[in-house]
């Protein structure tokens, strides 16, 4: 299941939130599955009455600005019709781009044999290929030969860009 997250407190409390999570990600989640992408992210910033939900999706192919378009015409779509959403709100569909760190086991698989950059809480810096991942280690080949990185270990992880 997608992170949810919130920039400034929307006024709700918490249980409200976890709810209204919930019933966003089971309403839009499958409009991103349908044009073959996945939704790797939802957030939700703002004060209610003015505030904008956002989708990062993910597509194997890249996330183009049509996709983007296309998810967010059917997403609202939908918000209209069930009104989850309290009062006036913007939507936004993006790729999650490489700064986005990597933290569930849905980010690893997506960057399988791309280059990563692993900070740790020491300040510790590797740079490696992401040839394995585990619910408790990340593995790299690096100049030095290959990594093996507990994932409690990891303060940040993003893919590197190549050219």
């Amino acid at each position: 299941m997608p992170v949810f997250c919130y920039g400034r407190n929307l006024g709700l409390p918490g249980e409200q939130r976890a709810e209204l999570k919930a019933k966003l990600v089971e309403m839009l989640e499958p409009v991103v599955q349908d044009h073959g992408a996945e939704l790797v992210d939802l957030e939700l910033v703002g004060a209610l009455g003015n505030c904008t939900l956002r989708l990062l999706v993910h597509q194997e192919s890249g996330a183009t600005v049509k996709l983007c378009e296309e998810i967010s015409s059917e997403a609202g779509d939908i918000l209209d019709l069930h009104e989850p959403i309290p009062g006036r709100y913007r939507i936004e569909v993006t790729s999650p781009g490489f700064d986005r760190p990597l933290k569930t086991d849905r980010d690893f698989a997506r960057a399988a044999q791309r280059l990563l950059k692993v900070v740790q809480p020491t300040g510790r810096t590797l740079t490696g290929r992401l040839v394995e991942w585990e619910a408790e280690s990340i593995s790299l080949d690096t100049k030095k030969g290959r990594e093996k990185i507990p994932r409690h270990e990891i303060a940040k992880a993003t893919i590197e860009p190549e050219f």
